[in-house]
C-alpha cells in the first residue's frame, strides 16, 4: 500500500488545468484543499476535484488538520511569500517555475526549506516530457562540446488580442510574459545538458497590445509575448533561445545541437535525430511530449523524496541556477547589454 501524501494545490491557473487533476489521479497523492484568489474559483475547483476545501484565505488552508505539501500554482510574485509560509508550518514545498522573482527571493525561499527541513523542489517538467528526456540523452551521448544550440518556439496562442483574456499572465508586475511561462524551461534545458552559462544578451517585444480582462475591460499587455536570447556558455559554445507567441500559423518546438562531437535535433514534429561526427544521422519517433505525464514524474519524484529520503528532482538548487541565468536576461532586457552571469549571483 501506498502512503499518500496529503496536498494542497495553491493556485487556479495550470494548477487546475494539470496539476490539481493529475494529483486527483496519482494514489501517492490526496488532494485536500485548493486555493484561488477568487472564491467562485476556488468553490468550482474544489467542487470538480472533490476536494473538502476550496478557499482564498491561505491561512486556512496552509491549517488544514493533517496537511503535509503544498504545490504553489500561484502568479510568480506569490511564490516566494506562499513557499516561504507553507515552509514555515512544516509542510513540504513544491513550487511552480521560476521560483522567485529574483534570486535573492528565491535564496529566501531555499533558505526557509532548509531551516524547516522540509522538501522543496521546483517544477521544471519539461525535461521529464519524453521528446525533451531523450533528447538530452542523446546530447550526453554523442554533441561533445557545444558548439551552437537552436531552441526555436512558434506558437499561436496570443496572435490575436481576443485569443486569450488578459490575465496576470500579461502583466509583468505580477512577474507574467512567455520567459516565466517557457524560456526557463528552456534555460533548465540547457543547464542540464551543457552546464554554466557565463553571459547572456536579450530581446523582447510585446506583439499584441491591448486584452480583454474577464470583465471585458480592455487592459494594456506589459509582458512580453516574444523573446530572443543568445548566451554563451562557459567552457565555449553558443546558444540561441527564441519564441514567438503571437505568430498566425504555430510549429512545433524545434530544438538543434550542434557539437564537437556530432548533431542532435528534435523536429517540430517530435522526431529525435542524432548522428556522431563521421556518420549518418539516425531517427527515432515521433516522441511524446505530454505535460500532464511530465508533470505526473515531478509529482512522484517529490512524493518519493517525502516518504523515502530521495533527492528532490527537480531540486531547489536547480531552479537557484536556473532563476540566476533569468536574472541576467531580465537585467540585460533592459540595459540591452551583454550581463554576465555571476554580476546577478
Amino acid at each position: 500500500m501506498v502512503s499518500a501524501v496529503k496536498i494542497a494545490v495553491v493556485g487556479g491557473g495550470y494548477g487546475a488545468k494539470v496539476v490539481l487533476p493529475v494529483l486527483c489521479e496519482l494514489e501517492e497523492f490526496e488532494p485536500v484543499a485548493v486555493w484561488s484568489r477568487r472564491p467562485d474559483r476556488a468553490r468550482e475547483l474544489a467542487d470538480e476535484a472533490g476536494v473538502a476545501l476550496g478557499t482564498t484565505d491561505l491561512d486556512e488552508l496552509l491549517g488544514v488538520p493533517g496537511l503535509e505539501a503544498v504545490h504553489v500554482a500561484t502568479p510568480v510574485t506569490m511564490h516566494a511569500d506562499v513557499s516561504i509560509a507553507a515552509a514555515q508550518r512544516g509542510l513540504h514545498v513544491l513550487c511552480e517555475k521560476p521560483l522567485a522573482t529574483d534570486l535573492a527571493q528565491a535564496r529566501r525561499v531555499a533558505a526557509a526549506v532548509a531551516e524547516a527541513g522540509v522538501v522543496g523542489a521546483v517544477n521544471y517538467g519539461r525535461r521529464f516530457q519524453v521528446a525533451r528526456g531523450r533528447l538530452i540523452e542523446r546530447v550526453r551521448e554523442v554533441a561533445g562540446e557545444p558548439r551552437m544550440v537552436l531552441v526555436s518556439l512558434v506558437h499561436s496562442d496570443h496572435a490575436e488580442p481576443g485569443s486569450r483574456p488578459f490575465t496576470w499572465v500579461q502583466d509583468a508586475e505580477m512577474g507574467g510574459g512567455r520567459l516565466q511561462g517557457y524560456g526557463v524551461h528552456d534555460l533548465d534545458l540547457l543547464l542540464e545538458a551543457f552546464g554554466p552559462i557565463e553571459a547572456v544578451a536579450v530581446a523582447t517585444e510585446v506583439g499584441v497590445p491591448e486584452r480583454a480582462d474577464a470583465d471585458g475591460a480592455v487592459r494594456v499587455v506589459t509582458a512580453e509575448d516574444t523573446y530572443t536570447i543568445l548566451m554563451r556558455f562557459t567552457g565555449g559554445g553558443l546558444a540561441v533561445v527564441s519564441l514567438v507567441a503571437t505568430a498566425h500559423h504555430k510549429r512545433g518546438d524545434v530544438i538543434e545541437v550542434y557539437g564537437s562531437g556530432g548533431t542532435v535535433k528534435l523536429d517540430a514534429d517530435r522526431r529525435l535525430w542524432w548522428g556522431r561526427a563521421d556518420g549518418e544521422l539516425t531517427c527515432e519517433g515521433p516522441l511524446e511530449a505530454s505535460s500532464r505525464a511530465a508533470y505526473a514524474r515531478v509529482a512522484r519524484n517529490f512524493w518519493s523524496a517525502i516518504r523515502d529520503g530521495a533527492p528532490p528532482d527537480p531540486s531547489l538548487d536547480e531552479g537557484l541556477r536556473v532563476q540566476a541565468v533569468l536574472d541576467a536576461v531580465h537585467r540585460a532586457d533592459v540595459e540591452r547589454r551583454w550581463v554576465e552571469v555571476r554580476e546577478m549571483t
